[in-house]
């Protein structure tokens, strides 16, 4: 999403309601212009993906469009309910490792040092570089380091515990390009089509926060890290690296 570190311009919510359909046409026209791009649909600030990349480089995607009145215009987020999955599995080993640092630990580890990298000619020190402490191996963790031991959890968790995942809308009213909208959608690609998909989705549910009653099939998950799964494709790293956050 584009607002995502915008904190200084009030909601969007909040405008008068001229200065919120000004906005929308202004939406309406970049959706125009870029039509050949697009399709006329929505807008994005994101090159579409090659028809030709690996479904698990195209898992996400944040793109713009208008809502059904002349009020409304939507900053979306879509995720695929795979990379969903992945992030749960994440977070949930992330809190069991972290859980088992006492404090002293805790700030070793999520700790660092910066060094000036540029300084202007008066002095001032306009960039840093950032300086993290070489990885502790702990004891707790069998004599891994914290990255180390998350990535068995994340496998742990995968195989034994799977996440529980639902396809959803959630609105967040504090973006002040638009209203903010994360969505996670059981597709296996994030492309123009998946996109025009899930906007008839939302419509068709009333512009409003909506989580599916049912969960997305197991057999419809990954079986393996994100990581795992990237390796198997033998992408250049730098492929890797844009293929899925």
């Amino acid at each position: 999403m584009t607002d995502r570190f915008d904190h200084k311009r009030r909601p969007f919510v909040t405008l008068p309601r001229h200065r919120r359909s000004d906005e929308v046409v202004r939406l309406k026209g970049r959706i125009r212009r870029d039509a050949a791009v697009y399709g006329g649909r929505y807008t994005s600030y994101h090159v579409p993906p090659d028809p030709d990349r690996p479904d698990l480089c195209c898992q996400w995607d944040d793109f713009q469009f208008p809502g059904r009145d002349r009020f409304t215009w939507w900053n979306a987020e879509m995720i695929t309910a795979r990379l969903a999955f992945w992030y749960a599995a994440r977070d949930a080993a992330f809190d069991r490792a972290y859980a088992q640092l006492d404090a002293c630990e805790q700030s070793r580890e999520f700790s660092h040092e910066t060094v000036p990298a540029t300084v202007s000619p008066t002095g001032e020190v306009l960039t840093v570089w950032m300086i993290w402490k070489k990885p502790a191996r702990y004891e707790q963790f069998g004599g891994l380091t914290f990255s180390e031991y998350e990535d068995r959890l994340k496998a742990q968790i995968i195989r034994d515990e799977p996440p529980v995942i639902h396809e959803s809308f959630r609105m967040d009213r504090s973006y002040s390009n638009g209203i903010g909208l994360r969505i996670v959608l059981d597709v296996d690609r994030i492309d123009r089509p998946s996109i025009e998909a899930a906007i008839d989705r939302f419509f068709a549910v009333g512009e409003t926060d909506w989580q599916s009653p049912q969960p997305v099939p197991r057999d419809r998950l990954p079986t393996v890290t994100k990581d795992e799964a990237l390796k198997a494709l033998d992408l250049p790293w730098s492929a890797q690296l844009v293929a899925v956050r």
